[in-house]
């Protein structure tokens, strides 16, 4: 089975998330800009960890024993663990030619957008990982 943040943990690194974006705000001109900024990203990724696991928890608490079974016997299916390998192994060959572009970018560019176009990244790799899903659920 995968790893789960435990609730208790979730709501305390949720909490804490919402205690750096607090700090960022109240100390605003005390705070060297990027010490804000780091403070702040790591404010949004407990937020994004901590509520996921908060929804999912909630999500799994509404399932019946017998449709929490089902999903754990997907998760564990052989054609879905071999659809999943192939998506993955797609979308990071074209996410590899993206993050060298960017790479280069970044060396002939030397301007402060890279969180803007790093998160385009993330977010195209995690598209590109979708569509490879649906493409080899089709062939496979």
């Amino acid at each position: 089975m995968k790893f789960k943040i435990p609730v208790p943990a979730a709501m305390i690194g949720m909490l804490a998330g919402i205690a750096l974006f607090a700090v960022t705000l109240v100390l605003d001109t005390s705070i060297p800009g990027a010490a804000s900024g780091l403070i702040c990203g790591g404010g949004g990724v407990l937020v994004g960890l901590c509520g996921t696991a908060l929804g999912l928890a909630w999500a799994d608490r509404r399932l019946t024993p017998e449709e929490r079974q089902e999903i754990a016997r997907g998760e564990r299916d052989e054609r879905n663990t071999a659809i999943r390998e192939k998506a993955a192994y797609t979308s990071w060959f074209w996410s590899l030619y993206l993050l060298w572009a960017l790479w280069a970018f970044t060396l002939v560019a030397q301007g402060g957008m890279y969180v803007g176009v790093l998160a385009v990244a993330i977010v195209l790799h995690c598209v590109f990982y979708l569509v490879n899903m649906k493409r080899w659920g089709r062939k496979l």
